[in-house]
């Protein structure tokens, strides 16, 4: 579970903040009650780019633009074959 703190709070000291995240700990920053920032380990950040990474690459091959295994056409391209569109 996150710890939350309001920005007010956060700025009095952010050092210790900075030495919590480092240490694994996630920490919501709020305004008014609503979060607004999230302070995160870089361990999470690592893990949450490769997962973009990972998702950009499957939207890639899903859209036709990336590698694939083997050398069949995309789907798009089969069906509109198949059909003899193209």
């Amino acid at each position: 579970m996150a710890q939350r703190m309001s920005t007010a709070e956060a700025r009095k000291d952010f050092a210790a903040l900075l030495r919590s995240s480092a240490s694994g700990e996630r920490i919501k920053l709020t305004r008014y009650n609503k979060t607004v920032a999230v302070l995160i380990p870089k361990q999470d950040l690592d893990e949450l780019e490769d997962c973009q990474r990972r998702h950009r690459e499957i939207a890639k091959v899903r859209d036709g633009r990336g590698k694939r295994n083997g050398h069949q056409k995309p789907l798009r391209a089969r069906r509109e074959t198949a059909r003899g569109d193209a």
